[in-house]
């Protein structure tokens, strides 16, 4: 709400437009409106304020005097009100938070919400990327924290956390029968493969562990998007593999399902890491606890 009355407001514009039709224009109300405000003005200072022309108005050396002081009044109230929002920013937290992609569809939206419940007023930079851009972020103080998976050790990162996540056999519902709890590699390969390519970090492993399995397999389609996959996989291409959060969403929906795998080795390392120079002081700690929190949240049923 102005602290000056709409009065004074429309006596500057008329003022500085030297037209009431103009200013009324500015002002996006009716010029017969805009002279009712002047008349009350000038009932209430007591004095005629303006005379009209046949082309605009002009200013009586009481308007002249109140147009002048007008000004002062207005430029006041401007800069108390930037005083106001300056404070307010100051007091504002900001977080800069990186995370893969496969995160971004509900569960940074629930850190957030868990954030801000903690925290208050906060304002969260999302930064959405692959491990080793986020690591590169974080490295050159461009992120404050990353959620990503198996980030490299390094003496100027800090690792908050580490969860193991599982890599299943992503399918159609009813492919398998009766649900099962885990299904081993060897058995996923009678199906056309829908597969992670050389950019995602399942895939050296996977494909790895596959060989291993001296049986024959074929590969149907190969991308470096967890979503095109996931769709492919839903028009009915063949399987793929993924960990629980690459597919969470879709999961839930009820389009696919994830099914983990038995091989030990088939596993990713989703890490909470911050800049090893950070101090963790309490606001810190809280941020680090919410993560922790909507992760333990996150994680497939079977991991809980």
């Amino acid at each position: 709400m102005p602290a000056l009355t709409k009065e004074i407001r429309s006596f500057v514009v008329i003022a500085h437009e030297k037209s009431v039709r103009k200013a009324a224009e500015k002002l996006h109300i009716a010029a017969s409106a805009l002279s009712r405000q002047i008349k009350i003005l000038e009932e209430d200072f007591g004095c005629k304020l303006l005379l009209r022309l046949p082309k605009g108005i002009e200013l009586t050396e009481q308007g002249q005097a109140l147009y002048k002081q007008a000004q002062k009044w207005v430029a006041e109230e401007n800069r108390f009100r930037r005083s106001l929002e300056e404070g307010q920013k100051q007091h504002l937290l900001q977080l800069r938070i990186g995370a893969v992609g496969c995160l971004s569809h509900t569960f940074l939206p629930r850190l957030y919400k868990k954030i801000s419940s903690e925290l208050g007023h906060v304002r969260i930079h999302f930064k959405t990327g692959d491990t080793q851009t986020l690591t590169d972020l974080l490295l050159n103080n461009e992120l404050d924290f990353i959620i990503a998976f198996n980030v490299a050790r390094n003496e100027k990162i800090h690792f908050a956390g580490q969860y193991m996540s599982k890599i299943g056999l992503v399918h159609l519902p009813g492919l398998l029968g009766e649900h099962k709890q885990s299904i081993e590699l060897h058995d996923c390969l009678k199906w056309p493969l829908c597969f992670p390519d050389v950019n995602l970090s399942v895939h050296t492993r996977l494909y790895s562990e596959i060989l291993r399995q001296k049986s024959s397999f074929d590969i149907a389609a190969t991308s470096n998007s967890f979503h095109l996959l996931a769709n492919l996989v839903i028009n009915g291409v063949g399987v793929s593999f993924m960990t629980w959060y690459d597919i969470e969403k879709q999961v839930q929906d009820g389009e696919l399902v994830f099914t983990p795998l038995t091989d030990k080795r088939l596993e990713e390392e989703l890490c909470v890491c911050l800049p090893s120079t950070v101090t963790i002081n309490e606001q810190t700690q809280i941020v680090i606890d919410s993560i922790h929190e909507v992760i333990q949240l996150y994680q497939h049923p079977a991991a809980q």
